[in-house]
């Protein structure tokens, strides 16, 4: 679930102008790398603080999802002029071993919406991504819709998160 996050993390630093487009459909990785190709992302150290807003799970007791609505997450991440320069849709799904497509991706006018939809990595089973949101250069804001299939059991969560990102300075040596 962590490494969902970055993605939609990384997905929200995003800024771009490019001209009012109708929904593209499912889209390859290039395509997808073909439309982050003007992104302007300023390069530095980033902050994402993600929130869980609210979690469905049938069969899961109610305390359980109660414990998991209000977290919040904050990670750092250090994006080079490299990768700010020539993002690919990889960049998007945070890691390299996802098996990730992408639908209808748009990115205008300080608004970013799409659909990410990944399996394997560090999660199990198929997560479908709805996101939506504002961006900067420097700070965004989006919204994120995520259905979890193929759980253990059969079971299948969905979550509502929100996640806000900012630039804090220059990249910290770890």
């Amino acid at each position: 679930m962590r490494s969902l996050f970055i993605a939609a993390a990384l997905v929200g630093l995003v800024a771009c102008n490019s001209s009012s487009e109708q929904p593209k459909g499912d889209m390859t990785a290039e395509q997808v790398a073909e439309e982050l190709k003007d992104m302007e992302i300023e390069p530095g150290q980033w902050e994402a603080t993600n929130e869980i807003l609210s979690v469905n799970a049938p069969n899961v007791p109610g305390d359980v999802l109660k414990q998991m609505v209000g977290k919040k997450t904050t990670v750092s991440n250090c994006i080079t002029p490299e990768q700010a320069a020539k993002p690919s849709a990889n960049f998007l799904a945070a890691q390299q071993n996802n098996q990730c497509t992408y639908q209808d991706w748009s990115m205008e006018s300080g608004r970013m919406t799409g659909t990410m939809t990944c399996q394997g990595g560090q999660t199990p089973g198929k997560v479908v991504m709805i996101m939506s949101g504002a961006y900067g250069s420097t700070r965004y804001d989006l919204d994120m819709d995520m259905k979890t299939t193929g759980l253990p059991g059969g079971m299948v969560m969905n979550i509502k998160a929100k996640t806000t990102g900012r630039r804090t300075g220059e990249c910290t040596a770890t």
